[in-house]
């Protein structure tokens, strides 16, 4: 069936994937809910219902809820795709059943319901570009590599009773989940993939030690996530790895926080801080005067910030354990 020129909505190439996604589920949300959706909302159980002609006569065969799953996966490329399928269901039960019959007037009221629903939703592409599937390969690739066990799926930090790792590591993220958000088309651009495959491995090198198994599997696989999508990020037109990759800034507040924090540790604890700002941001350091050392707290870089912030942590809980006990 044509879309009536009355009923067609304007064609824009820009509208994000994801949203015209959720409202195409929300049209066919609202059709499935009707009472008299409920044949067209499971396959035709031809043989149940002793329709041996059904084969015959209905060469492709859809109903609402196979649209539903396919919508889900992300097997329509457009809106237009999808509304075929949709537009197939009322063509198949119209082509069966005589007109004047429950399941075609049924059908007729259904896709009345539809295109006036229908007519609200841009049209666009419902998966994201051929750079995104592409991306997704990468990951795919990476997944199967031996040192990136550690990183296939969400750290257990429960069963490794890292009881301070969501205190450390606030936005956790693992290539399985990485994954899954491309099979489920969260991803619009290459940019949003490479974001979070750089924050897998930044992660891991915030919270293992250097020189540990998991920070140097971390820090190689880093390297090489960086050299492919730096080809694509060109080739789809993204800009580049540094545009991408950058940092996360340290906000106003977890600088305060972080100072104050430091003024409650021991002269021992002050030299360890010391220490893990002398091995990873050294240009942060101010020993201008002999008798003391100050660490410029403005001047620390992102991940040093969160290791020197962990450890402050990790020295005042100590602290207030022993306290307690």
């Amino acid at each position: 069936m044509a879309e009536p020129a009355s009923k067609k909505a304007r064609v824009d190439s820009s509208v994000d994937p994801e949203r015209l996604a959720k409202q195409c589920k929300n049209v066919l949300q609202e059709v499935m809910s009707k009472d008299i959706a409920e044949p067209f909302n499971v396959k035709v159980d031809w043989k149940g219902l002793g329709l041996n002609d059904y084969p015959k006569v209905i060469k492709h065969p859809m109903d609402l809820g196979t649209v539903r799953d396919k919508l889900r996966s992300g097997k329509y490329a457009t809106t237009a795709d999808f509304a075929a399928d949709v537009r197939l269901v009322w063509k198949n039960a119209k082509t069966y059943n005589q007109e004047g019959s429950e399941i075609y007037d049924a059908a007729h009221e259904l896709e009345t319901d539809f295109e006036d629903r229908f007519s609200a939703v841009p049209r666009g592409p419902l998966r994201a570009s051929d750079a995104v599937a592409k991306a997704k390969d990468i990951v795919k690739a990476i997944r199967k590599l031996p040192n990136a066990d550690a990183f296939n799926e969400p750290v257990d930090w429960e069963g490794l009773k890292l009881d301070d790792y969501l205190d450390v590591i606030k936005e956790p993220m693992d290539l399985g989940t990485i994954l899954r958000n491309l099979e489920a088309g969260f991803y619009t651009n290459v940019e949003g993939v490479f974001q979070h495959i750089d924050l897998v491995w930044r992660n891991a090198m915030i919270y293992n030690m250097e020189g540990s198994p998991v920070h140097e599997a971390a820090k190689k696989l880093k390297a090489l996530s960086e050299k492919k999508f730096s080809e694509l990020l060109k080739e789809s037109g993204e800009g580049s790895i540094l545009d991408a990759a950058k940092p996360k800034d340290v906000t106003f507040e977890m600088k305060q926080e972080l100072v104050a924090n430091a003024n409650e540790l021991s002269p021992k604890e002050l030299y360890g801080m010391v220490y893990i700002v002398t091995q990873n941001c050294p240009n942060s350091m101010d020993s201008t005067h002999e008798e003391e050392v100050e660490i410029d707290v403005d001047n620390l870089d992102y991940d040093t910030f969160v290791l020197v912030d962990r450890y402050v942590k990790d020295c005042i809980a100590k602290k207030k354990a022993k306290k307690s006990s």
